[in-house]
Formats: C-alpha cells, structure tokens, sequence
C-alpha cells in the first residue's frame, strides 16, 4: 500500500508540474489544479477512514475526526474551484465555501481534546459537550475572520487581520498537539498525536505562507503555491496508510501524566467560556443577540460538562469504593505496585501469603524490602521479560515467610499504562493437597490395576471399537506387549475363537443399547494356545464426551476346566447309577444262563454238536458277565475286599506279564520309587486298573513308541485341589502310565471316563476300560487325572490314599479244583423263581438238604419252625420287602451257631460300605455258575468261625 501511494503522490506532482509550466493560470490550469487539491484531500480521508478501521478507542475517534476534516477541506475546494473557475471571481465573505474552509479546523480541534481513556466512537453527552463548545470557538472565529472583516471598507486591513487571526488559530491548534504530545498516557498515543502534530505544522505552515503571498499578490490556481496544499495532504495521506495498531504492553511514563492529562482537559473545558467571551466582545455592539446567544450555549456547555464530571467523580468515587471493599474482602491476595516498586495497596490475603500480620507493614514500602529473596530470585528475570514483551506474566510461585514455611500460589501481575503492576494470588495450598491426594489415590488405582491378576481396558464400543487404554497384565495373560495389542486394536476381534464371535457380537450389541457388556469367550493367544476369559464392561463417558467402555477381562479357563470336570464327573454318576440299575436283574438272567449251561455241558450223553452250542452260549454268556463286572466296577456297585498292599510289589509282579501284552514294537520303562507308602486297596482290582491303563496306552501307539509306568509318594496341597475338582488335599501313593502315542484333544479327554466312549472303532475296545478303572479308583478312595496333547502322548496318573500301616504278605494257595459234597441243611432264600430253582438244583445234587424260601417272610416261617435243623442260609442281598442283611440278623437270634453266605448281582452299600465288604462276611457275586456256588458253599460251611 504504502509503495503504491508514493507512486500514487509522485503522479500528483508530476501532473501538478505540468499544468503549472503549460496552461498556468487559465481558467484550464485553475480547474486542474484545484481538481488535483481535490483528489488528495479525498485520498487523504479514504486513507483516514481506513485506519479508522483498523484502530479502537482513541485512536478510531481521531481518525474519523482527521478524515472528516480532510473530506471538509476537499468539499471547501469544490467550492472555491466553482467560484474561480466557473464564475470568474474569489468566493464571497458569506459564501458557505469560507465556513467549511474555517470549521474544517475544528475537527482537528475536537482530536486534540479526545479522553485517553475512550474506547468507543460513540457519541456521549460530554463528548458532544466538548464538540459543541469547540464549534461554538471555531463559528465565533468565523464570524471575526471572515464575516465582521468583509463588513469593512478596508479591504486590505481585513485582509491583513485574517491573516493575523489564522496564525493564532493554527499556532494553537499545533501548541494544543504539542500538549497531547507530552501528556499521552502511553507511547502509542504520544507517537499518534506527535505524527499528528508534525502534519500540523508542516500543512499550516504552507497554508500560512501560502495564505500570506495571497495577501501580497492575488493569484488564481495553477501556480507552484498549488504544491503547499496538495503536499501535505498526500503526505497525511501517506501517514495514515502506513500507519498500523499497536498493543501497549509497558508503561510509558510515570503516573503524573494520567494527572497532567486530566488538568490540561479541565483547563481547557474552563477556558472555553472565557474564550467564547473574548471572541464575541469583538464582534460590537450590533452582535448583541448573537453573542449572547452563543456566550450562553457556552456557558450551559461548560455547566453541564462540569456537572457531568462532578457525577462521574462521584460515581467513580463509590465504584473505587465498592472495588477497594471487595479487594479487601477478596480470597485472593491483591497489590498494586507503582511506578517506583512501592506497594500502594495491599489487602489482607495478600500480606499473609507474604508472610505478614497486617498490610501496614507493606504498604509505602519497595517490594524488594517485604518480599523473600529466594522467592523472587528465580522468577525476576521471567517475569520482568513476559511484562516487558506482553505487559503480563501468569504463573506458580511458592512464597515464604520468615520463618521460612512454603506457601504455594498462583500469581498473575499485570502491567498498568501509567507505570505499576498490579498483583493476584491465590493460596494453592488445597489444590496442592487435592493435586497430592488424586495423585496418590491415582498411584494406587494403577498399582491395584497393574497388580490384579486381570486385564484392565477402555475401549471404543462396537466390533471394530479402538482401544484406548490396556492393563500390562495383557502379556501375562494373552501373550501380547501394551503395544502390540494397541498397534491394531480396532481389528482385535480377530484374536477372539471363531466360534465365539457370535457371543462377543451379542454382547456388543447389548452394549450398545447401554446395558451392561458381561461375556465369555475363548481368547487366541499369541502362542497359539487358547484361554478363556470373562469379559465385564461399562458404559461411560470418554474424555471427548463419547461414550467408552471400561471393563475387566479375567482369565477363567482353569475355572472352565473345572466346570468340565465337575460335568463330567457328575455324567459319570448317573452312568453308575444307571448301570448299577440294571445290574442286579442282568446277573439274575447271566446265572440262569451260565448255570443251566453248566449243567448241560456236564452231561455225559448229550451230542456232540449241541454241547458244541452250549458251549459258544457259555462263552458268551462269560464275555457278558465280564461287561457287567466292569460296568458294576465303573459304578463302584462290585464288592471290594481291600488288604493293605505295596503298590511296587503289585507293579513288578506284573512287569512280565505286561511287557508280552503291549508287543515287541513298544519300549516300556518301569520306574518305582523306594520307600514307596502302603495303601489299602483290592489286589485284584488294583492289578486291573495297571492293565486297563498299559493296554490303553499300548493302543495309543500303533506304530510303537515308550512306556513309562512309575509310582512315588505325592504330597497334594491345597492349591492342586483347588484347582481339581473333588480332591482332597493330604498324602498319596501315585501310580503313573505315560505313553508318546496320538495324544487326545480337550473335546475327547472330556469322554474318555464314560462308559462305551471309544476312539478306537470297529470291535477293538468296548469303550469300558478307562471307565473300570475310574470305577475302581473312585471306590478305593482316589483319584484319577489325564494329561493329554495331541501327538504329545498321554499320562495318565492315579492317586490311592496313603495309610500309616504295613502290607501285607502276599500268599496265594493253589486252589483244590474238585469240589466236595455235603450233607448239611441249607435254607435258600431267593426272590427270582429261576435263580432258586437254580440253586436248588446244584446244591441237592451236591448232597444237600435245601429248604427254599421265595422272601423274608416266608424264611422267617420256616426259620421258626425248623430253626435247630437249619446249618446255612444262603440269602440273596437285595429284595422287595427287607434286605437280606436284616433278614439273617432277626433269623441269627434263633440259632447263634447258623452260617452264613450272602449273593448278589450288586451290594448297594447293604453288606458293603462303598463297596468294601464287612469284616466276617462272605459273598458270592451274581452271575456264578454251578462249581462256583458248591466251592463257595462248602468253604463257608468249613469255616472255623461262623459267617455272619
């Protein structure tokens, strides 16, 4: 801008140049000269207006002021060119043309008189005061100048007295600026109104030679004096454009100044009255209504203006009072620092955060002798710069008193323009304590989150939601760093199962609708081993007002593990109970079966071809005797004769053995540990249990591999049956089959204990093996756990309970195989018609004399009548109305010397305490054959004491 009017001014001049040397002081060269006056006092005011823009308060209310006065000048020259050009002639003394030229002063005037402390272009009521007592001056100077002159004959004495006039009229006017200049409150307006005294001069100079050499010699335009108007204007042109806003930041002299400004205004507001005074003495006697016309709108102007600044002094007055109590009583601490660095002021807050009793103390005191030196010797130099650069500095300090005790703040100071700053504190102590509190309750909240054995997150809602926040423990659990899970966090969906999806999507969704998120859901983790979690959330608002969730993931898949194994031993309870349901009546056929067959075998004169019938009928009724036997042991329904046994003798005893059972292809490795525990179990169903086992591992590898049969002692404590679902912690015997077969997955280690659950398809396995030795292991008191992975073998490891006793020595008799008749009276007691005509059969064929009851009552009767006949009673455990157990205890009282053999196809815990045979009881197990039952019998009735 400013290049473009220099451009712009240097085409003026030269055009100036050349109407001047080439049309002169034709009617011509007039027009343009006057046009060329025009056109700068009209860029002059766009220039004027302009800054009026870009300024506020004062310094807007001047430039409009300046600009009207250009814009009058330009408007003044319109006219004058009219008279000179068009009529020939100099505008008249009346003429409105001399009005404008005279009162384009006055907004100059009314510039110089602006309150430094405006800040607005309104028009108030004592600015429109001031104006009209300053138009009243200008109008009055008119009327001398121009009017009461041309009333004169002596042309050349009026002349020569305008001339006089305008010089005072101009010299104080530039006197008037010169004031402003020294008493501006701050440097930029000093710098404003010294520029504006400058064009002062410099315009009023020319004007005045200009104005003087017009006197000598009337000129029209289109002479160099044209360049004394046109210069200053394009230079106030120039002035304006380049002249920019600025904030002060310091003081810019001492406080006087605001003093000496308010003097120079009161001053002037007195001596406009006294001016208008002397203005209208000099008009005559003829001027009379005029004079006292405006010599009374003076008056009224400087009356009301006073009245006006004696209620803004009152008003002021009460508002310093107001402000002065609420600093006083203000919570923060408030001071005023003037120019010299003394405390003008200081409330009470302020002189106890400095460490003083009252504020006498402080006040008329420099600053540098109240306050502490470490206080400020850090701060000074920040705090002198921030006022110096911005006229503000903010920030924290601890303050001390003299016993040195720390107080921290919060202080703002603030530069004032007439020197001084002004100080605000507030005691931050509370907030420190707040601060210190949150901080430390902060510290705890992320240690307990840190610390906690689950996984802490905020995270976006929705499939694809970002996580914002997750807990270190992510890595203990999952696998995955903070980082690594957060790097792509809005697809971690695609660490969850694919099978969960629809789990975690529901939950979701819930979520969404501003419930609860609460899920469960198996989780990949970064080892490729699946977890299960539980993952509980809550909607809350995020720190960008959109909704987030806060949850919890907790690791449960021990938990999951042991709700599958407390299902799957409560399927292996209703199995047992179903088995153990149709067990008695199965046996009850089975013996009619095997024992029929028998007896048809052992006939001399039966052919050759049905004896070959009978006897495949025999082997299948055998291998179905077998089933029930191991459905009966999975049920833990089979009687059990435990003796205290040393599991290593059982295991070495059957080494051979096993060693031709699993094949040539197979390593087998027996370790056994010294000093092995004793433990209190059935020797024959303990040596099932290591066969069932070696030959489920020896079909776990096809293609042959290692072996491993071990025993120790183990200690289980409280954790291993926390973590096993129905172990109860103490000491143990462990006996251990590992094998590097096939290995199983989760899915099929939850059916391996379940009756007629193979892998091995076709006719291979029954699928009851591993459910008889789970069978016999629970009955005898322990536990059985596998360990499994696929194509990492599996280990399969049982705990009998250890018992503070010795074994016992093993001692095996050979059997006589013949059997011997007898002659002794047996009552059969037998509820199923066919199993006593069974018995009945073989035992009278044996020699013996049977007497056959169909159930108590009937025994009862006989036991009555025949009571001293009877030597045995064989009685069938589980009938309709009483079992047999409680029938020979009311029989028993009749005959003391009565033996007894009790049979069954299960013992329901009659005879038997889960299973464990009474001590002085002899039982035959349902399904028996003929041989089985005479033995059996004979063995009782020789017994040394009596079978009870």
């Amino acid at each position: 801008m400013a290049r473009r009017l220099l451009i712009v001014a240097g085409v003026f001049v030269l055009l100036h140049l050349i109407v001047i040397l080439t049309l002169g002081t034709s009617p011509l060269g007039s027009f343009f000269g006057n046009s060329l006056q025009i056109g700068a006092s009209g860029i002059a005011a766009a220039m004027a207006f302009g800054a009026a823009r870009r300024g506020r308060g004062l310094s807007r209310s001047l430039w409009l002021l300046v600009g009207f006065g250009w814009a009058t000048w330009g408007m003044a020259n319109l006219g004058w060119m009219f008279y000179e050009v068009a009529l020939g002639i100099e505008p008249p003394a009346l003429s409105f043309v001399r009005f404008l030229f005279d009162i384009q002063g006055a907004f100059f005037a009314m510039a110089l008189f602006l309150d430094d402390e405006r800040d607005s272009t309104r028009l108030d009521l004592a600015t429109a005061l001031d104006f009209l007592q300053i138009a009243v001056i200008f109008f009055l100077l008119y009327l001398g100048m121009y009017y009461v002159p041309s009333l004169s004959t002596d042309h050349h004495g009026a002349m020569l007295r305008v001339q006089i006039i305008m010089l005072g009229q101009n010299g104080t006017l530039i006197v008037l600026a010169l004031i402003r200049t020294a008493i501006a409150k701050s440097g930029a307006t000093r710098t404003l109104y010294q520029r504006f005294m400058i064009f002062l001069v410099v315009s009023y100079s020319a004007a005045q030679i200009t104005e003087y050499m017009q006197y000598l010699k009337e000129t029209p335009s289109g002479t160099f004096r044209d360049l004394a108007w046109t210069l200053p204007l394009l230079g106030g042109a120039f002035w304006a454009a380049t002249w920019k806003p600025t904030t002060e930041a310091m003081p810019s002299g001492p406080r006087s100044r605001s003093a000496a400004g308010m003097i120079f205004r009161n001053v002037m507001f007195a001596l406009g009255p006294l001016i208008v005074v002397f203005l209208t003495s000099q008009l005559g006697p003829g001027w009379k209504p005029i004079r006292v016309t405006l010599l009374a709108i003076s008056v009224l102007c400087y009356a009301l203006r006073m009245g006006i600044n004696e209620h803004r002094q009152t008003t002021n007055a009460e508002l310093v009072r107001r402000q002065m109590q609420a600093m006083d009583s203000s919570v923060d601490g408030m001071a005023i620092v003037d120019g010299a660095g003394k405390y003008i002021y200081v409330n009470s807050e302020y002189a106890r955060m400095c460490g003083h009793e009252s504020t006498t103390v402080m006040l008329g005191k420099p600053w540098r002798e109240v306050a502490n030196a470490q206080d400020t010797a850090r701060s000074e130099p920040e705090i002198r710069e921030s006022l110096g650069r911005r006229g503000k500095w903010f920030g924290e300090l601890t303050l001390h008193d003299k016993e040195g005790k720390a107080l921290p703040v919060e202080m703002a100071i603030t530069a004032m323009s007439e020197g001084g700053v002004v100080c605000v504190c507030r005691d931050l102590t509370e907030r420190v304590r707040a601060e210190r509190a949150q901080a430390a309750a902060e510290s705890k909240y992320q240690m307990i989150v840190e610390r906690v054995a689950a996984i802490s997150y905020i995270a976006e809602l929705g499939m694809e939601g970002r996580w914002i926040y997750v807990s270190p423990q992510i890595e203990n659990i999952l696998g995955y760093t903070q980082d690594e899970w957060l790097r792509d966090s809005r697809n971690w969906v695609r660490f969850v199962h694919p099978e969960d999806h629809a789990a975690v999507r529901e939950a979701e969704d819930s979520c969404e609708k501003g419930l609860a998120f609460q899920a469960e859901y198996r989780v990949i983790r970064k080892d490729s081993r699946v977890v299960w979690v539980s993952d509980s959330a809550v909607v809350v608002e995020g720190p960008e007002g959109k909704p987030v969730m806060e949850g919890i993931i907790v690791d449960i898949t021990e938990r999951k593990q042991l709700e599958g194994q407390l299902q799957q031993s409560r399927r292996m309870e209703a199995v047992g109970r179903l088995a153990g349901g149709i067990a008695h009546d199965f046996n009850n056929l089975l013996t009619i079966i095997k024992g029929y067959t028998e007896l048809a075998i052992q006939r001399k004169d039966l052919p050759s071809a049905v004896r070959a019938d009978i006897e495949h009928i025999d082997d299948a009724s055998e291998r179905a005797a077998g089933l029930v036997r191991q459905l009966l042991a999975f049920s833990r329904k089979q009687v059990l004769q435990p003796k205290n046994l040393d599991l290593n003798a059982i295991v070495l005893g059957l080494e051979k053995l096993l060693r031709r059972l699993i094949g040539e292809d197979i390593e087998m490795r027996t370790v056994v540990s010294a000093g092995l525990g004793t433990i209190k179990a059935d020797p024959a169903q303990v040596e099932q249990v290591l066969m069932n086992l070696v030959v489920n591992a020896r079909d776990a590898m096809p293609k042959g591999g290692r072996m491993i049969v071990e025993t120790s002692n183990v200690d289980l404590d409280k954790t291993y049956a926390s973590e096993h679902v129905s172990v109860k912690p103490g000491r143990y015997v462990m006996l251990a089959v590992s094998d590097s077969g096939t290995g199983m997955s989760p899915e099929t280690i939850a059916h391996i204990f379940e009756p007629f659950f193979t892998t091995k398809g076709g006719t291979k396995g029954t699928g009851l093996g591993l459910a008889t030795v789970y069978g016999i292991v629970k009955q005898s008191g322990g536990y059985i756990w596998v360990y499994s992975e696929p194509e990492n073998g599996s280990t399969f490891k049982v705990y009998f309970p250890r018992v503070d006793e010795e074994a016992e020595k093993s001692s095996r008799k050979k059997r006589d195989t013949k059997t011997e008749r007898g002659s002794e009276t047996v009552l059969l007691i037998e509820d199923d018609d066919a199993v006593r005509e069974l018995a009945e059969v073989i035992l009278t064929g044996q020699g013996y004399k049977v007497i056959c009851a169909n159930g108590p009552k009937r025994a009862e009767e006989i036991a009555n009548e025949r009571a001293g006949e009877i030597d045995l009673i064989l009685t069938d455990v589980i009938m309709p109305t009483m079992s047999g157990r409680d029938l020979v205890k009311r029989l028993g009282a009749r005959n003391k010397k009565m033996r007894v053999l009790y049979m069954s196809g299960y013992t329901d815990n009659v005879i038997a305490q889960g299973g464990i045979l009474e001590e002085g009881l002899a039982f035959l197990q349902k399904p028996f054959t003929p041989k089985a039952l005479s033995q059996k019998v004979r063995e009782v009735l020789d017994a040394a004491v009596p079978a009870r």
